[in-house]
This record gives C-alpha cells, sequence and structure tokens, in this order.
C-alpha cells in the first residue's frame, strides 16, 4: 500500500508546500480540500477528496502539512488532527539557511530562500514564508504567518497568531503582540499591542 505526506488544502500555498515536499525527497500521498475546483492533480499528485475523507486514507499517510495561510483556521486543523493521532512534523527548504541551534515547532514551514538566525524560535504552526529572514535570539511565537520578504531584527519578537504582510521590516528589540495584522511594506520601530492593526511607518512619533 502506497504511503505519502498528504497536504490539507490545494490552494497556492499547497503548491509551495507540494514543492518542498519533492525537495526534500519525501512522497506526497494527495490533498484533501473542501471546495477545491480545478485539474485532478497538482504537481503530479491526486486531489483525494475532502477534510472529511482524510482518516480513511490514515494507514497510507506517513503525515499531514497544513497549506493553510489564514492563522485561525491553521491552529484549529492543527488541532484537530492531532487529537485524531497524526503527524504534523515541521517542514524546512533544502535552500533555506537555518542556526544549528535554531528551534522549529511542529507543524511549521520555512520556504525557500529563508534565514534563520543563531538562538531564534520558531514556534508551532507557523509559516516563514519566501525569503523572509529573523535573525539572531528572536521569537516567534505559534501559528505566526510571515509573508514573503520579512524581515525581523534580532531580539525581537512576535506574539501567536500575528500576520506580517510581504516586505514588512521589524526592527531589533521589538516586540510584536499576539493576533496583530502589519500591513505589507511596513517599518515597525516600535512595539505593537496585542490585537492592532499597523501599517506604514510605525514609530514612536506616530
Amino acid at each position: 500500500m502506497k504511503q505519502g505526506a498528504a497536504i490539507i488544502c490545494a490552494g497556492g500555498h499547497a503548491r509551495v508546500i507540494a514543492s518542498m515536499l519533492k525537495a526534500s525527497g519525501i512522497d506526497i500521498l494527495g490533498f484533501f480540500d473542501d471546495s477545491f475546483i480545478g485539474p485532478e492533480t497538482i504537481q503530479g499528485a491526486p486531489v483525494l477528496g475532502k477534510f472529511c475523507d482524510v482518516e480513511s486514507f490514515k494507514n497510507q499517510i506517513s503525515a499531514i502539512y497544513l497549506a493553510i495561510s489564514d492563522n485561525s483556521r491553521r491552529r484549529e486543523f492543527f488541532l484537530s488532527f492531532k487529537e485524531k493521532g497524526f503527524r504534523l512534523p515541521s517542514l524546512v527548504h533544502p535552500m533555506a539557511m537555518i542556526e544549528h541551534d535554531v528551534f522549529i515547532g511542529e507543524a511549521s514551514v520555512i520556504c525557500m530562500g529563508s534565514k534563520l538566525g543563531v538562538e531564534s524560535k520558531i514556534g508551532t504552526g507557523v509559516i516563514i514564508n519566501t525569503g523572509c529572514s529573523v535573525d539572531h535570539e528572536s521569537h516567534i511565537g505559534d501559528f505566526v504567518h510571515l509573508a514573503p520578504q520579512v524581515v525581523v531584527a534580532g531580539r525581537s519578537s512576535v506574539g501567536d497568531n500575528t500576520f506580517i504582510g510581504i516586505n514588512a521590516a521589524v526592527a531589533d528589540k521589538i516586540k510584536i503582540g499576539k493576533n496583530v495584522v502589519i500591513g505589507a511594506g511596513s517599518v515597525i520601530l516600535k512595539n505593537v499591542a496585542d490585537y492592532s492593526k499597523v501599517s506604514g511607518i510605525h514609530n514612536s512619533c506616530a
């Protein structure tokens, strides 16, 4: 019986996950998605069914990878599949640059070209998208999404469930709270409170 990785959702991020799995030499069993309309195969792997069908493939699924960009939904799916006994390992692209003492939590995805500096910590269910940089001693909380080309300077922290948009920059020693949304291209020069929405240049004079 063929075994392989199951990818949850079949949108754009799922294609990124599939490409990463191939680059890492991991066999793909297929995709599961409730609302997918499109070809029967993606990156050469079949769309096997809806989310409710995953358990019927349990004996064939070696691991589950969550291709879900929305932080809250990703958390919900992680907790559900974890409770059902599935493996949800982290996934690191072979072309990511990771220092030897970096901690990466379960179900996190570190995409191509990303850099994780010495003593940085990445929580559970995090997406570090293409070309991001998280510098030394920084801490990224659980179920955070850093969009492509985000830069987090040293000794900064990003709280749980936060989204940081494409090409944003966070200065050193900055604390970003939980459930924050930071717009694309923003520059964060002072701390950001929980549940805030920030865009543009965020500094002490703002």
